[in-house]
């Protein structure tokens, strides 16, 4: 099966073709006018594809996207060359607020919500809709490519931080969730079972 964001996303590469739509960087400790709008635009590019692929699917448009987002062809085209590098940055940006929501919560409560978080998510509804096979590709957990990769470092900081062991295992649980939605409760017994299973970090 051929679908750009398994193939982009998910399938490991020794080279990125998406370097040229990388998010802008800037120095640190600078702050220009400039750069924040081009910050703001980014994220109101990838809201936009987010409920373009809801709607549609991977094979959404640069068309639809611009349309999504409120903004001309050329200010998308400003940031993301092709449909492969949006879906790219979509599934970064994605996975890494669900990091983020869980910072400074205590384990199973993280866990419990990043899970929530995953089966309740308006991408992940809208493929299982549209593209269900897509999903079921992607759900398949791969650390060699980029978005599992940065996955499991978070899963993997998180339990460390709790002095325990066994990221693998709790990713894949994650990874579940792209799959079948699961009420808040029946997580949370989950995690009980889960938490008490692994094992204690011998570093």
């Amino acid at each position: 099966m051929s679908n750009p964001l398994f193939d982009t996303l998910f399938r490991p590469t020794t080279a990125s073709p998406l370097v040229a739509s990388a998010a802008p960087v800037r120095q640190q400790g600078t702050h220009t006018r400039a750069g924040n709008a081009m910050n703001r635009t980014r994220a109101a590019l990838l809201a936009g594809a987010a409920r373009a692929v809801a709607v549609s699917g991977t094979k959404i448009t640069m068309a639809q996207v611009a349309a999504a987002a409120g903004v001309a062809k050329a200010t998308l085209y400003n940031h993301f060359r092709t449909r492969e590098a949006v879906l790219a940055a979509l599934v970064g940006h994605q996975v890494q607020a669900i990091i983020d929501e869980q910072t400074g919560k205590p384990l199973g409560s993280a866990l419990v919500d990043a899970a929530t978080a995953i089966g309740s998510h308006p991408v992940r509804r809208g493929l299982a809709r549209v593209e269900p096979a897509v999903l079921a590709a992607i759900g398949r957990v791969d650390r060699r490519a980029a978005g599992w990769q940065q996955a499991y470092a978070a899963v993997d900081a998180a339990l460390r931080a709790d002095s325990r062991d066994g990221a693998e295992t709790v990713l894949r649980w994650l990874a579940s969730f792209l799959l079948t939605e699961a009420a808040p409760e029946a997580i949370a017994r989950d995690v009980a079972v889960l938490l008490a299973g692994l094992p204690v970090c011998q570093d």
